[in-house]
């Protein structure tokens, strides 16, 4: 075997080429979404779609448009690599780069390599998999220990009930109304009330 060409800086470069830190393509475009994106965009291959969390669930991206919102704004983002180097034909190169990866193909094209990221991709039965959690939307309610929470995105949830939680809360047309049906009778009251709360946790 031939003994290597090149000085050290060869070498290091050669190294950043094989870690996507210094090349604009597709692949490493990908890369950067996940870097700055990772955490809030996951791929579900089943649905072809992305969901994207938004502080309080994930969001199913119907049309595309949230996951392209991150998109640019991670190509945006480029530009700041302006800002690390005072070589002049590096920052030419750069803002180059960073302009042609506003193209809608080349958008679409990272997109799609993202896709192909294990650390993106989903399984469905890893989305809404405790059926303990209610979403609404101050926060989060462990329905088996009462406990209430803030929003996690680790939870996978998707869903979200449009109400606020709040413990103190009375609830005087559902009293009146099971009153009224039960003709007043305290025991059956007592027992509709309780199989209503355990109609809430059963699974």
């Amino acid at each position: 075997m031939k003994e290597p060409i090149g000085d050290e800086s060869v070498f290091l470069r050669i190294n950043e080429f094989k870690k996507g830190l210094i090349q604009f393509t597709d692949s490493t475009n990908a890369m950067r979404l996940v870097k700055e994106h990772g955490r809030n965009i996951r791929y579900n291959a089943a649905w072809r779609k992305w969901i994207v969390w938004n502080g309080k669930f994930w969001e199913m991206d119907e049309g595309g448009a949230l996951i392209h919102e991150k998109g640019l704004e991670m190509v945006r983002n480029i530009y700041d690599e302006l800002l690390k180097t005072a070589d002049y034909r590096e920052r030419i190169d750069i803002e180059k780069a960073a302009m042609m990866s506003e193209s809608v193909r080349r958008r679409k094209a990272f997109v799609e390599a993202a896709t192909w990221i294990s650390a993106l991709r989903i399984r469905t039965d890893e989305l809404d998999s405790n059926p303990w959690l209610l979403n609404v939307k101050n926060g989060t309610v462990d329905i088996s220990s009462g406990e209430f929470r803030e929003h996690k995105p680790e939870d996978m949830i998707t869903k979200i009930a449009n109400v606020d939680y709040d413990p103190a809360a009375d609830c005087p047309m559902w009293k009146k109304f099971v009153r009224e049906i039960m003709d007043y009778k305290a025991d059956i009251i007592k027992f509709v009330q309780t199989a209503a709360g355990w109609s809430v946790g059963v699974q």
